[in-house]
């Protein structure tokens, strides 16, 4: 049996005139339970097709690699919509715990994937340079279409009303290019939601599938004007700017500003530095973007 994981109960402590009062958690869907999947299976390029055919050697298509992951469901008997949540550079955080349970009360189950763990990887974003050892670049793409693979045969979930949420280098946006890995696929996922990627490498790329962007104005680890600028190229592509706000916007653990001064960041030099911070009523205006995304997408 899957060990099942008790999801933190969502309660607030305010103070008011001296008196603590307790507003509890919305929704009572609170249990999440540990998975295990594959990722995708990885067919080679064609480029790489075409350079082992003029070498006579036949290439075979990568087996999924074994990963984990977290699968909770909202109240009711379903079949539910359903959302693959995909980390960053550092691993799960408790702040995406939070995000699965918002989602869960919208009627959502959530996959929350784990590519690190099964790969003995850190996590940390020291080495993030070039999507670096922990970025793990295209092999975290395959991880959310085998976590797709895994909902859509799950019987509690709807196949045909899957998306992805994603957050900084998660490899979010790569999963809905068109050129990309998700040319080896007949279907994406119905939306995608993106908390301030990384748009460098996808500045002039197309989008197979719908995306919304949620950009931090003040991220000093990308170029959130790569961002701004996809909305206007490209059908498939929504932005919602934040234009105050860094990197990290709805993770409280940031405070309200924080520098991560071993994170390696190719926009500065010396190329270390990432300023991190949360904001509130931005998180809460990511929150009503977001829901509203997905209601009209999935």
């Amino acid at each position: 049996m899957p060990k099942t994981i008790k999801g933190r109960l969502l309660s607030l402590l305010l103070a008011a005139s001296g008196a603590i009062v307790a507003v509890p958690a919305l929704g009572t869907a609170d249990e999440v339970s540990a998975v295990d999947f594959t990722s995708a299976t990885t067919p080679p390029s064609k480029f790489k097709i075409k350079q082992a055919k003029a070498k006579g050697i036949e290439l075979k298509p990568k087996p999924g690699f074994p990963i984990s992951g977290k699968l909770g469901f909202p109240d009711g008997e379903g079949p539910f919509p359903a959302l693959v949540l995909l980390h960053d550079c550092q691993g799960p955080q408790d702040f995406q715990d939070s995000w699965a349970e918002i989602f869960r009360r919208s009627g959502y189950a959530t996959l929350q994937v784990d590519s690190f763990s099964s790969r003995d990887v850190s996590g940390t974003c020291e080495d993030v340079l070039g999507e670096g050892v922990s970025g793990l670049g295209g092999e975290r793409v395959m991880d959310a279409f085998g976590a797709l693979a895994y909902l859509k045969a799950h019987q509690k979930i709807d196949p045909d009303r899957i998306g992805a949420v994603g957050w900084s280098r998660s490899s979010t946006t790569g999963s809905a290019l068109r050129d990309g890995s998700r040319q080896f696929f007949g279907a994406g996922f119905k939306a995608v939601v993106s908390f301030y990627p990384n748009c460098k490498s996808v500045a002039s790329a197309v989008f197979a599938d719908p995306i919304l962007i949620l950009n931090a104005g003040r991220n000093d680890w990308t170029q959130p004007e790569l961002c701004s600028s996809l909305a206007a190229a490209d059908a498939n592509v929504e932005i919602v700017e934040f234009p105050e706000v860094l990197q990290g916007f709805d993770d409280p653990k940031w405070g309200t500003e924080t520098v991560m001064t071993d994170y390696q960041n190719t926009l500065k030099s010396p190329t270390y530095g990432v300023t991190f911070g949360f904001d509130e009523a931005a998180r809460a205006k990511a929150e009503t973007s977001a829901l509203e995304f997905l209601k009209e997408k999935i």
